[in-house]
């Protein structure tokens, strides 16, 4: 899954599951469930109204699931909508939405098999019941391989990591109990059937429809708003599900609208056209924009995306490892973090994962936690924490011996009175380096990369795509030696399986985003034996051992997590960011209309 060019998934890592133990997943996580809102904020009166958000893309498809309706915006859109099994909150708790699920036990571990209890309340728009007959469409859609007879599948599909390890999904209990057994091992099983979307609707319009937004009459809700306006590329409007059983929303209506940029954002957040805003990458205008408004409220914090220099391992320039860690060496990442994001938050810094966001409680050494909610005016960078801890294994800045011991190695040469290297075969060394123009954090990285690696004496061509998919593309199909692009990091581990392995196919089908074409038995045997592990305990060091592997081998260089911003107005309260994916509208039950007391005794909402 992918960051702002692509679909953020609900992840965290599953819990330990004792043998011959049942357990029910609310417990394991805390107790907590999706309807269990947030600290109430006072002064918060259950007036309904509407509400504008702002975001800076548009939604693409009208299946989340699918590799067109993938994306941040639908995503974003189709959080309040769509039924999930489990969400993440934004300390990044996996947890049941129990108003979708009453329970879900893990009955036995030979084989794994895992019982969804359905909200008995639960229904579609329309009516109609949610039942197991959901469940058993989304595996059977995202599972890949051959279908059975008399099922229909596509390759249409965003990933079928998790569903290839299911052996059957089986209905009972009139349709309100799924049986989930697991012919393979699968930890990670809480990311499962998240965005269902209505069996009876889409066995008619098929799970690809052709369709370039949001549709009502395919995204049929079974959340608390429901789709009852679409403008194309401009707005989506919101508004209260009078079937929604669940929690009660104080708001009557959310309108959705698309800008061209950050800087249209903060300008519908001054002049009152939005009272939220969530862009997917920001400048320091845009801060100093909503800075100089005292009625204005923000939140400034580290995303779970991190971008990262991603080699092609086929390129007969960079499929070597020694000259992957030259250019590795050649490369400050020090430097960078201090000229590119130091300034929206100084905790960020050099990363020390290929798997893991800084933001994440997994990340290796210090963890910076979820942003908290600042107040503006006079916008400040959070302070750090504490000293920054250097990247490990591999160094926070260039070192240029390395650079000519490790090309030396690999038979390339530098003449005496020349500036830059030589291949083997006596042609300049020289990257094809594309970037995703579609994030600003890489596109303000590029420059000073290329301007890095020309004091090393390599040379670059820098190209352009519009996002993290195409830009991956050009790397898979041998078009570039290098790419510079974001991912989206979750706590579930087993989504390296996408990023490094051919496990899930060929780049670019099966939710594989293998760009590299790296392919390592001995990694592949590893992460499988980690997403097979259903004790994180053990699973940890192994995962651990494949990300030294990664450095080892310098398929790719992790350069830092990217920032997030959130802003809104003040005269509403309840809202607040989630670091994981576009996860805005969450839960929308604790916003509403902040009035003044009118009277000392005035409890909160």
């Amino acid at each position: 899954m992918t960051g702002p060019g692509g679909g953020p998934g609900r992840w965290h890592r599953a819990p330990w599951l004792p043998v011959l133990a049942l357990v029910v997943l609310g417990a394991a996580c805390g107790g907590a469930s999706a309807t269990e809102p947030p600290a109430t904020v006072p002064w918060v009166t259950g007036l309904g109204g509407s509400l504008t958000v702002g975001i800076d893309r548009a939604p693409s498809g009208c299946n989340p699931n699918s590799v067109a309706g993938n994306t941040w915006a639908d995503h974003f859109v189709l959080e309040p909508v769509l039924p999930s099994a489990f969400v993440t909150s934004p300390g990044g708790q996996s947890i049941y939405d129990s108003a979708v699920i009453t329970q879900a036990e893990v009955q036995s571990l030979n084989p794994q098999t895992v019982v969804y209890s359905i909200n008995p309340k639960a229904v579609w728009s329309d009516g109609r019941p949610i039942s197991a007959a959901d469940f058993v469409y989304a595996w059977q859609q995202q599972r890949g391989g051959t279908p059975a007879p008399g099922e229909t599948t596509t390759a249409q599909m965003a990933t079928t990591l998790g569903y290839r390890d299911i052996g059957s999904v089986m209905p009972s209990n009139g349709g309100r109990t799924v049986t989930v057994v697991f012919k393979n091992p699968f930890a990670d099983w809480q990311a499962l059937f998240n965005d269902l979307l209505p069996a009876h609707v889409m066995e008619k319009v098929g799970w690809d429809p052709a369709c370039t937004t949001v549709d009502p009459a395919i995204d049929l809700s079974g959340g608390p708003f429901e789709i009852t306006k679409v403008v194309p590329g401009r707005e989506v409007v919101l508004t209260k599900n009078p079937r929604w059983w669940g929690e009660s929303n104080d708001l009557d209506q959310l309108v959705i609208r698309s800008a061209s940029g950050p800087r249209q954002l903060a300008h519908w957040l001054v002049t009152g056209q939005a009272q939220a805003v969530q862009p997917s990458s920001f400048t320091e205008g845009f801060l100093q924009n909503i800075g100089t408004e005292p009625a204005l409220d923000s939140s400034v914090g580290i995303s779970s995306s991190f971008l990262q220099l991603e080699f092609a391992a086929l390129s007969p320039v960079t499929g070597a490892p020694e000259v992957r860690q030259a250019i590795a060496h050649a490369i400050d990442r020090q430097s960078i973090v201090n000229s590119v994001v130091s300034w929206a938050d100084s905790n960020i810094v050099p990363a020390a994962s290929h798997l893991y966001s800084q933001v994440q409680g997994s990340y290796p050494g210090p963890a910076t936690a979820a942003p908290q909610i600042a107040a503006l005016p006079g916008y400040s960078p959070p302070a750090p924490s504490s000293t920054p801890t250097p990247a490990r294994p591999f160094a926070l800045t260039n070192d240029q011996s390395a650079v000519a011991r490790d090309l030396a190695a690999a038979g390339y040469s530098r003449a005496p009175l020349s500036t830059t290297w030589s291949q083997p075969n006596g042609k300049p060394f020289v990257i094809r380096l594309v970037v995703d123009d579609g994030d600003q954090w890489a596109s303000a990285a590029s420059d000073i990369i290329v301007d890095q690696l020309a004091a090393a004496g390599i040379n670059t061509i820098v190209t352009a795509e519009a996002d993290a998919t195409a830009t991956g593309m050009q790397l898979a199909t041998g078009a570039a030696d290098a790419a510079l692009l974001p991912l989206t990091a979750t706590p579930y581990a087993a989504e390296a399986t996408a990023w490094y392995t051919t496990l899930l196919g060929p780049p670019g089908t099966g939710g594989s985003e293998d760009w590299s074409n790296y392919d390592d038995p001995a990694f592949e045997d590893l992460l499988t034996e980690a997403a097979q592990q259903l004790n994180p305990v053990k699973a940890s060091p192994i995962y651990a051992q494949a990300d030294l592997m990664l450095w080892s081998t310098m398929i790719a260089l992790p350069l830092f997590a990217e920032p997030s911003a959130l802003a809104w107005s003040s005269h509403w309260a309840g809202i607040g960011p989630n670091p994981f994916g576009p996860g805005l509208l969450w839960f929308p039950a604790t916003w509403g209309i902040r009035v003044p007391p009118t009277s000392p005794d005035t409890a909160p909402h």
